[in-house]
């Protein structure tokens, strides 16, 4: 009997809120929370590495009275943030589904729904899950697929976009988990912002034994690292009418679909913010892309194919292929070459003294009337191939790409230059600075083209327009910190830098102009910029040192 009053007053209070979501969704503070108890918050907060457990520790919820006093704050919001969880559901093996799902109700704030679409499931187990307990919560709704097959991923998703009440769209995948704070801090992120169309998270990964491992601490909105693969990944946030306008997702591209749905959100120009937290955790399994790259060989493919067909809609001629150097899901993109006679060279001298870095530059009669662009080149490096040059001109022909860096490493093949970044007190740390050529890096970094903050003052290349707009260096500056000096004037005046590793020059290191960080201009060059510097560089990540050359937790 007892039982039974229970199930109906249950089930009253369910569809009261279902029909209070309708309504106002400010309501849901009112309804009991789902609770994780200590045993869960820590076992959450497992790490295969150690160090990283630390970093855990530091930077998450850990126990349920952080996760109450959160929880507190949270439901005191009013509510008008509405957000969507979408997530596709096929055989689903239980405990996992169920954690998934776990990971949603657990969230520190009330204001979410979350929309689970069973996409043909063959196995017993999924069902008994989407029919369970795990959801039975008004905040949580089960689309079942009309026909028993799959109709694929794209396909589901979309059904759950096309149901949903919130004006923000979040993805999950039916194996993965959230953070139990994710919600919120995305909630408070669009308070502070309304005009946030895309919104994405740190994230790691959750190995075969359930515990966290191989984090993935991202930079800020960096568009060209997008030419190289998705970078992004999850937690991916989209205001809803931008999908809608993007056209929703795509079922030709299957395996590759929110690579796909980002590379053309991007070209709606929406405003797009990174959060540098873990919000999300990937579960790595036997199936998955993370474990063997024949798993879902399609994936990759489509991945190209939303690439060319990128490129396409943007009428960028050039071509993309796999980046053999790299795992799959790493991409290459070969743009067309421009004519010598469209380079300014401007060499400078092996002796080159520290302080007539300027002088020299400015000397040269190349910029009495340059073409569409400069480049300026240490006599010390060499290019490896022959169209070397040409290659870091081709990516100044992109959208607001003003500056194009190449690869520079020394006589045994180490690396002397692969992108470069900057720390608070305006200090310049070349990442991988002495590591072998084929080092992959964190994030591919050394491997990939991608946006940087910083080009190397001796192998660089600049466009005529940049140039002109900016009237060339700070005359401040006699030395090499000209050069960073115009970089960073070169972000703030909304133009990009990108680190082109294709782009490759050999040097004797032992020639090369004395270490950067050495100048008497140091000191000016923080000066002038120490409002940027003290926010850190946006290439790079807060959650990274910056007092050495490798991508190490902070």
């Amino acid at each position: 009997m007892h039982s039974l009053l229970r199930k109906i007053i249950r089930t009253t209070t369910c569809n009261l809120f279902r029909r209070c979501i309708k309504k106002q969704w400010s309501l849901l503070r009112y309804y009991p929370p789902v609770i994780p108890d200590d045993e869960t918050m820590q076992r959450w907060q497992l790490s295969e590495w150690p160090q990283y457990k630390e970093w855990i520790d530091r930077h998450s919820l850990l126990t349920t009275h952080q996760w109450k006093e959160q929880y507190n704050l949270a439901k005191k919001a009013d509510g008008k943030t509405k957000i969507t969880i979408v997530t596709p559901v096929y055989n689903t093996d239980q405990c996992i589904l169920e954690e998934c799902i776990l990971s949603v109700r657990a969230q520190t704030s009330p204001f979410w729904e979350l929309i689970l679409i069973d996409d043909g499931s063959t196995k017993k187990e999924t069902h008994t899950v989407l029919q369970s307990k795990f959801c039975k919560d008004p905040r949580i709704r089960v689309l079942y697929s009309d026909e028993n097959s799959s109709s694929g991923i794209s396909a589901a998703t979309n059904r759950g976009i096309d149901a949903a009440r919130g004006e923000y769209i979040v993805f999950l995948d039916h194996d993965d988990r959230i953070a139990p704070e994710a919600i919120q801090t995305l909630i408070t992120a669009i308070e502070k912002d309304p005009d946030l169309g895309i919104i994405y998270s740190d994230r790691d990964m959750l190995s075969l034994g359930g515990k966290r491992f191989m984090h993935l601490m991202k930079p800020d909105w960096s568009p060209e690292n997008l030419y190289g693969g998705n970078y992004i990944f999850h937690l991916m946030c989209y205001r809803l009418d931008l999908i809608t306008q993007a056209g929703k997702l795509r079922s030709d591209f299957d395996g590759s679909q929110d690579y796909d749905l980002i590379l053309r959100c991007m070209e709606l120009n929406p405003k797009i913010k990174h959060l540098p937290q873990v919000l999300y955790h990937w579960r790595q399994h036997e199936e998955s892309v993370s474990m063997a790259d024949g798993a879902k060989s399609y994936a990759f493919d489509a991945g190209m194919a939303a690439l060319r067909d990128a490129l396409r809609r943007r009428r960028i001629k050039g071509t993309v292929k796999e980046n053999k150097s790299l795992w799959r899901g790493n991409y290459q993109v070969e743009l067309p070459l421009p004519s010598q006679d469209q380079i300014g060279h401007i060499i400078l001298p092996t002796q080159l003294q520290p302080d007539q870095y300027v002088a020299t530059i400015l000397a040269n009669p190349v910029l009495k009337d340059p073409p569409p662009y400069i480049f300026i080149q240490w006599e010390g490096c060499v290019a490896k191939d022959d169209n070397s040059t040409r290659i870091l001109a081709s990516w100044l022909d992109l959208e607001n790409v003003g500056i194009a860096s190449g690869c520079l490493t020394n006589e045994e093949e180490k690396f002397i230059y692969a992108g470069m970044i900057y720390n608070e007190k305006g200090k310049c740390i070349a990442p991988y600075a002495g590591y072998d050529s084929t080092e992959p890096g964190y994030l591919a970094a050394p491997q990939s083209a991608r946006n940087i903050s910083l080009p190397n003052p001796y192998s660089v290349m600049i466009k005529r327009e940049l140039w002109q707009q900016l009237d060339g260096f700070d005359r401040n500056f006699n030395g090499a910190h000209a050069l960073l000096d115009f970089a960073l004037s070169t972000l703030h005046a909304q133009w990009r830098i990108v680190y082109v590793p294709l782009a490759a020059y050999t040097c004797n290191s032992s020639l090369l102009p004395r270490d950067i960080n050495s100048s008497t201009e140091q000191s000016a060059f923080h000066r002038k910029w120490a409002h940027l510097l003290h926010q850190s560089d946006p290439y790079y990540s807060v959650n990274l040192r910056t007092n050495d050359n490798h991508y190490e937790l902070a």
